[in-house]
């Protein structure tokens, strides 16, 4: 692996896991797109890719919390307003959202459950 390819690998990696093709990644880093199909094929570099999304996929999930709180405090809002439609509007998106909410926080915590046992097995 020469001096070129660890300043330009990281920079490929973050950008195809940002939904670039190999060969716009490659005109962005300095290298043909084949080269970057060849980084692709290393397991390394693979998992860099999978690590930089999970990344992406991290900072996403941050902004939609963020402003989830907002729109839950908008349709709170709206649950008093004059209009008995918007009303039901939004009592019926908070109510509609709760199954998918209760769905994430229990997979949550099977999932620390699981990485316990593992953990604890492991010791």
């Amino acid at each position: 692996m020469t001096v070129s390819d660890l300043d330009q690998k990281p920079r490929a990696a973050a950008l195809l896991a940002r939904g670039l093709s190999t060969d716009k990644v490659g005109a962005e880093v300095g290298v043909s797109g084949r080269t970057v199909r060849r980084w692709r094929e290393d397991p390394a570099f693979a998992a860099d890719v999978r690590e930089a999304r999970r990344e992406i996929l991290g900072e996403i999930t941050d902004a939609i919390a963020a402003a989830s709180r907002d729109a839950v405090d908008t349709l709170r809002e709206a649950l008093v307003d004059k209009s008995p439609a918007i009303r039901v509007r939004a009592a019926t998106a908070l109510l509609g959202a709760l199954p998918a909410v209760r769905e994430h926080v229990d997979l949550a915590e099977r999932i620390a459950e699981i990485e316990a046992a593992q953990e604890a097995g492991a010791a």
